[in-house]
């Protein structure tokens, strides 16, 4: 397994699925920034750190999250019968949206935790950067030359 083009492609995929979301916040006047949002809640829920650490924490957060979807997305085309490509890409960032919506609807179910922006707003917006996430996996793995499938192939030397 390539971990440091995993790597790359989650930070990519990430930075891009930001990039969106700040330009969406920016036009609509409204909060998508995941990481603000992210940052806000980990600080209400008491999970933030002390010190330098503190106003970064929704960045980390988004970023690990991101680095988790990369792992589950080449292991899910190294172990099922689903090929790597774009139209696997697309079904992933679906269901990565899916998983994010329902992912901030338990959040808001929360006693006081309530929403930074309109959430029929924020849920189509968030269905949108997944896909742009997805999409940039996908891009970046292409444009490393690495194919999850054969790439993540266990090698033994006892053979």
């Amino acid at each position: 397994m390539d971990i440091l083009k995993i790597m790359i492609a989650a930070f990519s995929a990430t930075n891009l699925m930001t990039t969106f979301s700040y330009l969406m916040s920016m036009h609509y006047n409204s909060l998508f920034k995941e990481p603000v949002m992210l940052n806000y809640l980990l600080d209400q829920m008491g999970l933030t750190p002390k010190g330098k650490w503190k106003p970064i924490s929704g960045w980390l957060a988004h970023y690990f999250i991101g680095l988790l979807f990369v792992f589950s997305y080449a292991a899910l085309w190294k172990y099922t019968d689903i090929e790597f490509g774009w139209v696997s890409g697309i079904l992933f960032g679906a269901f990565s949206a899916v998983i994010g919506i329902l992912a901030w609807q338990l959040i808001y179910m929360l006693p006081d935790k309530k929403p930074a922006a309109p959430l029929k707003d924020y849920y189509i917006q968030l269905s949108v950067a997944h896909l742009i996430f997805a999409c940039a996996v996908v891009a970046a793995f292409k444009l490393y030359d690495y194919d999850p499938i054969s790439h993540l192939q266990i090698e033994s030397s006892f053979s």
